[in-house]
């Protein structure tokens, strides 16, 4: 079954919201909504129909939700929140398509740019009439950048672990990984404190939506903390995954009561962060490839004059 566009299931979302206000059962509802093929819409009426909870039957059936989703939609359905809880959902699903489609058009420059690099760089032997040793060069260089390519895309799609460490790997982009984390951690915290869960679930189920080693190492220490009796500031260690701003929310929003509302303005703080980042990453990569290749370009311009008014001076001598 093919798995829905992450546009197609903000839609979704956005529909079920709706429904639901209105007062629609489930069933009814995901009969209503689109934005998810048809076979898998029909399974989840099924499930509604057998009396099956929102949790278990989205559990059973729609592999497409990431673990943040399941961990808020398992807290709105116990708060009787759902219907806020898919509108949120929606909106996490519309910037996470346009984070993904800024990604996409970005790399259409340095993909085509590299292409021509390709063509470009052997044309010695195109100058010399080596046609052949032209097209193994060209494929030198091409063949090995597909199959990176496609390693790296397999790689992705089999560990998320191994994508977000590859990211972690590159400047800038790995500031934008960060924040977004951060930004999900966030989202779902929001979402559970306003759901009436207990904090120490709300950390957990925030930690699982944001899939991060080092929160996950310092988040553990404040779930601790958290059933020793003590605030969860008081376990937050000061230099870790956590920044100063978001631990700095998170004390103030424990003292005034206020730690939904605080938390929601980290995430809008966050995910501004995210979007600088990669604004700049889809800027400066593409700069850079273009200057290494019109250098290169340059380089080989400069030695074919050379060679070619070298020969002439030994014609004339």
């Amino acid at each position: 079954m093919g798995q829905p566009s992450d546009k197609n299931v903000s839609s979704w979302f956005y529909e079920l919201s709706e429904s639901l206000a209105s007062g629609f059962e489930a069933s009814e509802a995901v009969g209503l909504s689109d934005g998810i093929p048809k076979k898998m819409k029909n399974s989840l009426v099924a499930h509604f129909e057998r009396g099956s909870s929102w949790s278990d039957a989205l559990a059973a059936e729609c592999g497409f939700l990431e673990s943040g989703e399941r961990s808020i939609l398992y807290a709105a359905e116990r708060s009787g929140s759902l219907p806020e809880a898919f509108k949120e959902l929606g909106g996490f699903r519309k910037e996470s398509a346009t984070f993904k489609s800024r990604i996409r058009l970005a790399s259409i420059y340095p993909f085509v740019l590299l292409h021509f690099g390709a063509f470009v760089f052997p044309t010695d032997y195109l100058w010399k009439g080596e046609i052949e040793a032209y097209l193994v060069a060209v494929g030198m260089i091409l063949i090995p950048l597909w199959s990176l390519g496609a390693l790296l895309m397999i790689g992705f799609r089999v560990s998320p672990k191994f994508k977000k460490g590859f990211q972690r790997c590159i400047p800038i982009i790995r500031g934008f990984s960060i924040n977004r984390d951060l930004a999900r951690f966030c989202r779902t915290f929001s979402v559970c404190i306003r759901s009436g869960m207990s904090i120490d679930s709300c950390w957990q189920l925030s930690l699982d939506a944001a899939n991060n080693g080092q929160m996950d190492r310092d988040g553990a220490a404040v779930i601790r903390a958290i059933k020793a009796g003590g605030p969860a500031s008081e376990g937050m260690p000061e230099k870790g995954a956590f920044p100063r701003e978001l631990r700095q929310l998170y004390k103030v929003g424990e003292r005034t009561g206020a730690l939904d509302e605080n938390i929601a303005r980290g995430a809008e703080l966050y995910s501004s962060q995210a979007r600088k980042k990669l604004t700049v990453a889809t800027f400066v990569y593409p700069q850079m490839l273009f200057a290494v290749i019109a250098l290169f370009v340059a380089v080989k311009v400069i030695l074919f004059y050379k060679g070619y008014f070298d020969g002439i001076l030994k014609i004339l001598e």
